[in-house]
């Protein structure tokens, strides 16, 4: 079962299917959850998540990108969000960044190419939006894929308060 197979097609999300996103951020929240021990999160966050998401795209700072089977059942997505912020805590001027989010495949459909079509063509949108850099949090079963996709790992550490 290969991408060229045709058993999938790769499209844009419509904003009917936005909302549906959260979902898929929630399935991806709780495998890092799993994973790395980051926080699983309530109803309350998916419904935060879901409202981010609406308000975005609607604001054109949001774009998924998906794969689907025949049926056009979504399979697959990876989010591209555009936000001004500082390079660095001493920047002098904000940029625009771009953040790869809520990459996601369901587990039967694994190990097809699916993600690394779908971050790459998240990775162009966000350079056509005017994004210069791309970041992502990354789960430790998928720096590989990362990395493989020309991403490094940066020096930053955190301390909870």
């Amino acid at each position: 079962m290969k991408r060229g197979d045709c058993l999938y097609k790769f499209r844009w999300a419509t904003a009917v299917e936005v909302p549906d996103m959260s979902e898929y951020w929630c399935l991806m929240a709780n495998e890092m959850a799993d994973i790395d021990g980051t926080p699983e999160p309530d109803n309350e966050r998916v419904n935060q998540i879901k409202e981010l998401f609406v308000n975005e795209y609607k604001a054109g700072h949001l774009a998924f990108r998906v794969a689907v089977d025949k049926e056009d059942r979504i399979i697959a997505c990876a989010g591209g969000l555009i936000r001004t912020e500082y390079a660095y805590p001493l920047a002098e001027e904000p940029t625009l960044f771009g953040w790869i989010i809520s990459v996601y495949t369901i587990k039967v459909h694994r190990k097809q190419g699916l993600a690394h079509q779908l971050i790459n063509d998240i990775c162009l949108w966000l350079k056509e939006n005017g994004a210069k850099r791309a970041r992502l949090c990354a789960s430790s079963l998928a720096i590989n894929l990362y990395e493989d996709l020309g991403f490094q790992q940066m020096i930053e550490m955190e301390k909870k308060l």
